[in-house]
């Protein structure tokens, strides 16, 4: 029968039941978490078992329960690790013994709290501001608030007994326990309150900083104030607009004084709009406290205020024209130096495009669309059948060995059912004949291709040129992939007694510009040369890359070419005693980070934040680390990066937090400028690229009718663009003044001749030319896309992206036309009917 072993007092108080022989036994096997005996002590209950002892703190104890049965009472005690239970128990002890166990618990908290009452009521404090902040919080601000609510609790982690839930101090730090368990979840609510009470606040401001008020979107862009914002835009949804209008919140709020604010732009007209319009809207007095600044100026500020002197800047900087003509006539004198040029001729020969085996394709109308995508003719011209026989007629063409390709046997043999034998190559004056044959090591022809009659074939010609007794070289796919095609075909022209002539070092430059070698390879340099002064790139960082690409011949081909340009295109700076924008880039960094620049600036806001490049996000971070209280507030939207030869980075964007730290991302997904369905069309169509950032896009402006046509040649072969814009014309005249018709085209020879002549047949309407690439950041009423046709200056481009970018490229673009979609997508939005 259980009973109390000693009476309970306050100071110790004992619970135990007396079971023996088989009962205890039993108890013992089958209810192996029922107490034999318990008792109170400073630290918790102590608990005795049949065949062990156990204690719980106070702290782990969560609730003490009696529960009476018809005959006796049983103690449920819950606690951190579990639950036990004393049973057989008469109730008045079992009430008794329990009540007293919850005056101690409650005895033990209070005697501990007590010292702590100070930090909690603090910490408490602190957090109470999160129901109503007085300003956004940030991300980095939450480590500070866990580590003063983390002081206040102190090892008070355990279970707080209901019994105090009156008292103030416990309850407080019940909340501070709450908030240590989720703070992310504290942040998002009071950040949640914050926005809503501000939108509220600066509901007067933002109805009024722009003619037209702003959207709900644009609203919780300028009042979310992370330590780095990033706003993915919509084409025409008011980027420069919100930026605008969050320089003047900051201020207004008094949270950053005007001097302390950098507006930062990539272009100069981009740079004076946004200064006009921060002074305009943000009044004289407070306008012209606010820096406004492209990133080059910045950086020609910085190095002018550390060093004293601003540096000249190239011309080569600020065209990219310039830039080209200037590495143009560095490869020229490089081709005319003899040692050099046996540096930059294998390039031309056997490197000049990507190279491919005819047994990587399924069929042979995959294999010729990449011999014509990337243009594998000869340099005498030819259009060849394979890169291997390019490289062969490269070779013998450059070390002055007369061939004719493909010409007809000089014996007979046609007959009624074969054509004429045309080997690959004749050397007619070596008396020579060269075949290549498609077949790997294992003597397998590309799947493609008919094995069984190609084996025939090339017994039959083979067996042509023993009955004739002519000279036949035979060289083999397999020989290119081991690296040895050109150095076995030398040896094999020597041994019939073949010299070599090869063209003379200071004719090489205008033959290969003749064959029009010289401008792709010089654009490919240029884009390369961007690319790697933009990311700051070493040629260690860029030679340990080069092991990742699949044609470690040609990235060796091309970085041992490149080295040289690149050299002597920084001696032709350094001798002029000029700079470009990357290496002024690259020194304001370094002025800032070694901290010989320290920036005034608190808050930085970038405007069309997809064009930014290594080089320049480099020099923002270096910028924002200078203090942990700096803050960026990035617009952009990565569906109009369109500047990768310029060194833009659209990774840069998509990897915004990893890059720059906690961020908070918000979309503008109305565009104002144009129609539904040219906007829907738009954004289907950008998105079939899965890397791009997902987002929805609404349009303010409604069509009502179809918005974007399609124009087909017909038989009667009709101008196209006068068809269009006699629709436009017929459209236009519904509404009231003159609407403005902008031409677009891909490249600039896409510009109609008579320009002015279409001016006078449409008076009614304003008619303008730009490159899509010119047209960023302009509208007109109607749009109108030229050349949209397939073609090695078409659109798209099928001047394909050279996979040795992906050296200095931080993510390589897999999607096919990636850039070319998005300029596009430029194209269509530029049109607000």
């Amino acid at each position: 029968m259980p009973e109390f072993a000693n009476p309970v007092s306050p100071t110790d108080p004992v619970l135990e039941t007396r079971r023996t022989g088989l009962t205890a036994f039993l108890f013992a096997v089958l209810r192996p978490n029922q107490a034999r005996a318990a008792s109170v002590t400073a630290e918790g209950l102590k608990l005795t078992f049949a065949t062990r002892t156990g204690a719980i703190a106070f702290r782990d104890l969560e609730e003490v329960k009696v529960v009476t049965g018809r005959r006796r009472s049983r103690i449920h005690v819950r606690h951190a690790s579990g639950e036990t239970t004393i049973s057989g128990l008469v109730k008045n002890r079992a009430e008794a013994f329990a009540a007293t166990l919850e005056t101690w618990r409650e005895n033990w908290w209070r005697e501990t709290l007590a010292p702590r009452v100070d930090a909690i009521r603090s910490a408490h404090g602190r957090l109470a501001l999160l129901r109503d902040p007085p300003e956004y919080v940030a991300r980095s601000a939450v480590p500070e608030l866990e580590r003063v609510a983390q002081e206040a609790a102190g090892e008070l982690n355990g279970c707080l007994p209901d019994t105090l839930s009156r008292d103030a101090d416990f309850r407080m730090l019940r909340a501070i326990q709450a908030f240590l368990e989720a703070p992310e979840r504290f942040r998002a609510r009071a950040n949640e309150t914050f926005v809503e009470n501000e939108l509220v606040r600066s509901k007067d401001f933002l109805d009024r900083i722009e003619a037209r008020p702003f959207t709900a979107e644009q609203r919780r862009a300028v009042v979310t104030d992370e330590d780095r914002n990033l706003v993915v835009a919509a084409a025409g949804s008011g980027k420069t607009s919100v930026i605008v209008a969050k320089t003047g919140w900051l201020v207004r709020r008094g949270s950053r004084r005007p001097s302390e604010l950098l507006l930062l732009a990539f272009a100069r007209d981009a740079r004076k709009e946004m200064e006009d319009r921060v002074r305009k809207r943000l009044g004289k007095n407070a306008g012209q406290d606010v820096t406004v600044r492209t990133f080059h100026s910045l950086g020609m500020a910085i190095i002018g205020e550390v060093e004293g002197r601003k540096p000249a800047l190239a011309k080569s900087a600020e065209s990219d024209r310039s830039l080209f003509n200037l590495l143009k006539d560095i490869i020229a004198e490089l081709l005319r130096d003899r040692e050099l040029a046996e540096t930059l001729l294998p390039w031309f020969g056997e490197h000049f495009a990507p190279y491919r085996s005819e047994h990587d394709f399924r069929s042979w109308g995959e294999y010729w669309d990449y011999i014509r995508k990337h243009d594998i003719r000869s340099l005498k011209g030819e259009m060849v059948r394979s890169f291997e026989e390019c490289e062969i007629a490269n070779f013998l063409y450059l070390h002055g060995v007369p061939y004719e390709y493909e010409a007809q046997y000089e014996h007979d043999t046609a007959t009624s059912r074969h054509r004429q034998y045309r080997p690959d190559f004749h050397l007619a004056e070596a008396g020579i004949y060269i075949e290549h044959f498609g077949l790997d090591e294992e003597g397998n022809t590309a799947p493609f291709v008919d094995q069984a009659e190609y084996l025939r074939s090339m017994k039959w010609k083979r067996q042509q040129h023993e009955e004739h007794g002519t000279t036949l070289i035979q060289t083999f796919s397999h020989e290119h992939a081991s690296g040895n095609l050109i150095r076995k075909l030398e040896d094999k022209l020597a041994e019939h007694g073949v010299t070599f002539s090869p063209i003379p070092s200071e004719k090489t430059f205008a033959i290969l510009k003749e064959q029009g070698r010289i401008d792709p390879f010089t654009r490919l340099v240029a884009t390369f040369l961007q690319h790697f002064k933009g990311a700051q790139l070493s040629f260690e960082y860029v030679g340990q890359r080069a092991g990742n690409l699949g044609d470690p011949g040609r990235t060796s081909a091309f970085l041992a070419v490149f080295r040289p340009i690149y050299e002597r295109y920084q001696e032709t700076l350094a001798n002029a005693g000029e700079i470009d924008f990357h290496d002024m880039i690259g020194k304001a960094t370094e002025h800032v980070e070694s901290g010989r620049y320290e920036s005034p600036f608190g808050h930085i806001l970038v405007d069309e934040f997809q064009d930014i490049s290594p080089g320049r996000a480099r020099l923002l971070k270096a910028l924002l680390d200078q203090s942990s209280n700096n803050k960026l507030f990035a617009v952009g939207d990565d569906w109009q990066t369109i500047y990768r030869f310029g060194g833009s980075d659209i990774a840069i964007m998509r990897e915004f937090g990893e890059r720059f730290g906690n961020s908070e991302r918000v979309d503008l997904e109305t565009t104002f400028r144009c129609a539904n369905r040219i906007a829907a069309l738009a954004a289907a169509f950008v998105l079939k690229n899965p890397a791009q950032i997902s987002k929805t896009v609404r349009a303010f402006r409604q069509a009502d009718g179809p918005a974007v046509h399609v124009g087909l040649p017909g038989e009667e072969n009709r101008s196209l663009l006068r068809e269009a814009l006699d629709r436009i014309a017929k459209d236009a005249a519904r509404h009231d003044g003159k609407s403005s018709v902008l031409l677009l085209g891909r490249y600039r020879h896409a510009r109609p001749q008579n320009m002015a002549g279409i001016s006078r047949r449409y008076p009614g309407l304003r008619v303008s030319f730009k490159t899509v690439h010119g047209s960023k950041g302009r509208e007109a009423d109607y749009v109108v896309v030229s050349g949209l046709c397939s073609g090695k200056y078409g659109f798209p481009a099928e001047i394909v992206d050279d996979p040795l970018l992906d050296l200095v490229l931080a993510a390589p673009e897999h999607h096919p036309n990636a850039e070319e979609r998005r300029l596009f997508y430029v194209a269509v939005t530029r049109a607000r009917r």
